[in-house]
């Protein structure tokens, strides 16, 4: 992704109580939801992927909504897809690859998430690759870790040019409930794991996000989610010499890009995503927030099993 254009299935899932609107959470006009914090850990127990092609997207798009959830009892995992190789300012294209994978590595440190799984596929390569290979890849890594809730990009979302995200999409899409069947690899029971689809999605997009049907109140945790974008140090390092090299063209400067690193790597988190959070928040009432197109579990039958079934 080139973020210097940023800047100009399961029936038994829904039994098991996964992510129904809790009381916490507001249906709104539409069929809109606004995800707010609950009180305690009620989802103690449950495990969620963040499965992106780039170290930074999770942190850009959704970590707001992420370190609630992880606050409120869910375990974490990051899932990257490609090497990073593009993403620097001024460093050899191995020489990124090796300062990406330690900023994941501190982004895991620094936000509570217990590990990060690298895939390795080559940046801005991504549809070259085969689907079905990295399809069952995500199979074998939901199924290991158990996951209950995947944050990714929007699979449906339009008007994506980067290839990186709709195949890394795509690809979750079709694993989420792939997971849950016992006839796609077998192989993997032998080693002891058992079919578990995923049961929420989180699906994000760069934008204009075609369908939002979630928002997510990421006020108490946008301290956390600086932390985060602050971690993809290497990243965040390109998109802002690569905005003050295009001002300086201009002879011109912004003064909250200047100063330390990490000086400028805060002034551009401030500028750039907070500013757009806040945006999106005072769109729902909110002093800032994320937006997802949110898939939960089929509930069709739930009703119906409620009044019929009996016990064994």
């Amino acid at each position: 992704m080139d973020r210097r254009d940023f800047f100009g299935s399961a029936l038994g899932a829904g039994l098991a109580g996964a992510s129904p609107l809790t009381a916490q959470n507001i249906a709104g006009p539409s069929g809109l939801t606004v995800e707010r914090a609950a009180e305690g850990t009620p989802h103690q127990g449950k495990v969620l992927a963040l499965v992106t092609p780039h170290l930074d997207d999770g942190p850009i798009f959704a970590f707001g909504t992420i370190a609630k959830l992880l606050r409120e009892g869910y375990t974490g995992y990051l899932i990257r897809a490609s090497n990073d190789e593009k993403d620097s300012y001024d460093l050899s294209a191995g020489e990124t690859v090796l300062a990406n994978e330690r900023d994941a590595r501190a982004l895991v440190q620094a936000t509570g998430l217990k590990n990060v799984f690298d895939l390795g596929y080559r940046n801005h390569r991504m549809d070259d690759i085969s689907r079905i290979e990295m399809r069952a890849r995500l199979i074998f890594l939901f199924r290991l870790l158990k996951v209950d809730t995947i944050f990714s990009y929007d699979p449906w979302d339009h008007y994506e040019e980067n290839p990186d995200h709709y195949v890394t999409a795509q690809s979750v899409e079709a694993a989420c409930w792939m997971a849950g069947g016992g006839k796609d690899f077998p192989e993997h029971f032998a080693a002891g794991l058992k079919p578990h689809a995923v049961r929420d999605k989180y699906y994000f997009a760069r934008g204009p996000q075609q369908l939002v049907n979630r928002v997510v109140d990421i006020g108490p945790t946008l301290d956390a989610k600086r932390v985060a974008i602050h971690a993809c140090r290497t990243m965040l390092t390109n998109m802002v010499k690569g905005v003050n090299a295009s001002l300086a063209a201009r002879k011109l400067k912004v003064p909250e890009f200047s100063g330390s690193d990490d000086q400028a790597i805060d002034g551009y988190i401030k500028a750039e995503f907070e500013r757009r959070d806040a945006e999106t928040g005072r769109k729902h009432g909110l002093a800032y927030a994320e937006e997802f197109h949110y898939i939960a579990p089929d509930p069709a039958l739930d009703e119906y099993i409620s009044r019929h079934a009996v016990p064994l």
